[in-house]
């Protein structure tokens, strides 16, 4: 059965959280295992040289990929950054907005591998490798209600 991808952008404008929506992260496209992803060029993203920061290009690598990840795995599997790898190539200088490309290489039950491209304009500014780690309910202690095991939790946490 095939999956319809086409609804996701319009969903995500919706969806999306406070730190994506700061960034203006717009999702252009999805499909299986694939995202594209746009960061509106703005002078509040810049550092001290003009260019797009470095950090706001990080968050986006990370968000683009978590949808090329939830492509496959549906958007209420729960998942974490393990690592990330960001390789800046180029500084990514105005007027361009930055376009993400996500691509899942591995998709394992536990580990999720994949890279994203940033471009601006035609100039590759970036290059991220990514692996995530899925969690599932089965792993948490019986009786466990938060979403994190017992172990994680701190002292302040007991009586939640």
């Amino acid at each position: 059965m095939a999956i319809d991808y086409s609804h996701a952008p319009h969903a995500w404008e919706k969806e999306k959280g406070n730190f994506v929506a700061l960034l203006d992260l717009k999702l252009e496209s999805v499909e299986r295992g694939k995202a594209i992803m746009r960061m509106p060029f703005r002078p509040e993203i810049t550092n001290g040289t003009g260019a797009v920061h470095g950090g706001a290009i990080v968050s986006l690598c990370d968000t683009v990929f978590y949808v090329a990840l939830a492509s496959i795995y549906g958007r209420e599997q729960e998942t974490t950054t393990a690592s990330l790898q960001c390789n800046f190539l180029a500084p990514a200088l105005p007027p361009n907005d930055l376009i993400a490309e996500a691509r899942v290489l591995k998709s394992g039950r536990r580990i999720v591998y994949g890279e994203v491209y940033v471009r601006s304009g035609e100039k590759i500014v970036a290059h991220a490798t990514l692996n995530f780690l899925n969690s599932y309910d089965t792993e948490r202690p019986k009786g466990s209600h938060s979403k994190w095991p017992q172990e994680y939790k701190s002292s302040d946490d007991a009586s939640a």
